[in-house]
């Protein structure tokens, strides 16, 4: 991969940490009026036939082959069934701040199961990468990682989809050597929308008809599934191709960065020297997971 390409997919992975950042705020605007499984299954009910229409247009979108297909039920039961279900019901109970500090820690499981089912190797200079930028989390979130207005049961749903989405990138670069980004996201998203629809009927069919529909709850409902749902992962997909699973999950750590950020500007939620310091760390951490090329057994 040249200088140019590798740019590129930094690029393009950077902003689908920045688009998850912004998830958290936009969780919160929406669950004043909508409940997690409903939110989840019209995200996906709104993201899955454009990503379908998207791709089928742009020629993107490749057919199943039927050995393939268990792969892909796996991957949907991981993400975006088992990760939104955790997610979902875990912002409920977390701050922003909070949920996305324990989505940082994604990179710190996924070189073991790379290790473990791709044999992948990184060397001591990007272990320590890995090691710098989740320290960089902790000084961003330093002061707002109690457990004060959460609960335990928060804290255990956010670990739920970080392992799901471990479990996902798994299965991603599985797939990855034979369907583009567009396919693969395309599939898992509608694959999903199937697994929640029976959830959504039997427990929150009678509750999303008395939904109040105001711009505060379409926009940010809007955003969660064009943006969250579907470019940011068709983004985050391709990285990982390219990039390989630990250090495209990696760049998960520059979530809370940016969550903080936008809570500043949104929230105008203050920006303290240390947080400054430690997004600087975070940025130094990352640039050590990419110094040497990955080396596979």
């Amino acid at each position: 991969m040249s200088s140019k390409q590798r740019y590129f997919v930094y690029g393009i992975v950077i902003i689908a940490m920045m688009i998850w950042g912004m998830t958290f705020i936009w969780y919160k605007q929406v669950y004043v009026e909508i409940r997690p499984v409903s939110l989840v299954f019209l995200r996906l009910l709104i993201a899955s036939p454009v990503l379908l229409i998207v791709s089928a247009l742009g020629r993107k979108l490749q057919r199943i082959r039927r050995h393939d297909l268990p792969f892909f039920l796996a991957l949907a039961f991981f993400e975006p069934f088992l990760y939104f279900m955790g997610e979902s019901f875990g912002m409920q109970r977390v701050s922003p701040t909070l949920g996305s500090v324990i989505v940082a820690t994604i990179p710190l499981f996924t070189p073991l199961a790379a290790s473990f089912f791709y044999h992948e190797r990184f060397t001591k200079i990007n272990i320590a990468g890995i090691a710098i930028s989740i320290g960089g989390v902790c000084m961003v979130m330093a002061g707002e990682m109690s457990f004060s207005g959460s609960t335990f049961h928060g804290v255990l749903l956010m670990f739920m989809a970080v392992f799901a989405a471990v479990g996902y990138s798994v299965m991603v670069i599985k797939l990855a050597g034979s369907y583009n980004s567009f396919s693969i996201v395309s599939w898992q998203n509608t694959i999903g929308l199937l697994y929640f629809l029976p959830l959504f009927v039997i427990f929150e069919w009678d509750h999303a008809g008395q939904v109040r529909w105001t711009s505060s709850v379409i926009i940010p409902l809007l955003e969660l599934a064009l943006f969250g749902s579907a470019l940011a992962f068709v983004f985050f997909t391709y990285s990982i191709k390219r990039l390989g699973i630990t250090r495209s999950t990696v760049f998960s750590n520059l979530i809370p960065v940016f969550t903080t950020l936008f809570s500043y500007y949104f929230l105008r939620e203050e920006i303290t020297i240390l947080k400054i310091a430690g997004i600087a760390v975070v940025i130094g951490g990352l640039l050590l997971t990419q110094l040497e090329k990955r080396q596979v057994r």
